[in-house]
């Protein structure tokens, strides 16, 4: 799941890590702690049926979680969205991905700021899919939601595209091939300039992606590229392209993860991330 990509800071990932509060090594966090603005509006990551939307008591199975919002996929896994400020669904609602459940806070025990929570449990029954076992309890969200997403496309017939930070509807459109009335009109969307991060956008039948390029001029000698799984920052890097050498080189946009960085594929270092703010004089197009 593109996280970043959904407007998250990640501040403390899914497995072993040193606690926050006691200082403690190698103590396992069952879920991934997810930041993005206190009192943010927060969509599901997937649709479901709403199975607990309340302060988190003892013997709940979220007994300590504050506010919490507990979601049934298809799979009956237990998808728990914790220390909310506040809850937007009641017990019993289907909600849809993007549908906004709640809003970031601090609420419950064992919270350093305000953040998101946010576990994959393997059940949701009983108690939610607790036990005293909190490797055993759960899934990593990032893959659970890497291969949730993998078979739900393959079994879909509607094309759907899920809003990023800085979309609208015309750049969604432009992207897309068709028009914001279009897509307006196919999503029952009454307030054009009103589309939230997460949302779900039907597209219309056939509708195929354009293609972006990335464009590297060729002043530059130097370009720091760097590897997937590590922040793009100076000491970071994989290796360095040299535009100049080849006149410029353009390459096949394949992922924004993100704001001003890209995802290419290269000849010498495989798929990478790449640093392409304006000020570079690197051009998407």
């Amino acid at each position: 799941m593109p996280f970043a990509e959904l407007g998250f800071r990640i501040t403390s990932p899914y497995g072993y890590r040193t606690d926050p509060i006691t200082g403690q090594p190698n103590v396992f966090h069952s879920g991934i702690d997810l930041v993005k603005a206190h009192q943010a509006p927060l969509g599901a990551f997937v649709g479901g049926t709403v199975l607990y939307a309340a302060d988190g008591v003892s013997g709940t199975g979220v007994g300590g979680y504050g506010k919490v919002v507990v979601i049934q996929d298809k799979n009956n896994c237990a998808h728990i969205y914790a220390h909310l400020d506040s809850v937007a669904v009641r017990k019993g609602q289907r909600v849809n991905q993007g549908d906004i459940i709640g809003r970031q806070g601090a609420t419950g025990n064992r919270v350093t700021g305000s953040h998101l929570h946010y576990e994959v449990r393997k059940k949701s029954s009983p108690a939610l899919g607790w036990i005293d076992d909190p490797i055993a309890r759960t899934h990593d969200p990032t893959n659970y939601l890497e291969e949730y997403y993998a078979t739900d496309n393959d079994t879909k017939s509607e094309t759907v595209y899920v809003v990023k930070p800085g979309d609208t509807l015309t750049k969604i459109a432009n992207k897309f091939n068709t028009s914001v009335d279009a897509l307006a009109k196919l999503n029952g969307i009454s307030q054009r300039n009103l589309i939230l991060i997460g949302q779900r956008i039907k597209l219309p039948e056939n509708s195929t992606s354009r293609k972006e390029t990335l464009y590297l001029p060729r002043t530059i000698s130097r370009w720091r590229v760097y590897p997937l799984n590590k922040a793009p920052i100076k000491g970071n890097e994989k290796g360095f392209l040299n535009p100049r050498k080849f006149g410029g080189l353009q390459y096949e946009v394949l992922g924004k993860p993100q704001a001003h960085v890209v995802t290419i594929q290269t000849r010498d270092f495989g798929k990478v991330n790449i640093y392409v703010h304006p000020s570079t004089g690197a051009v998407i197009a």
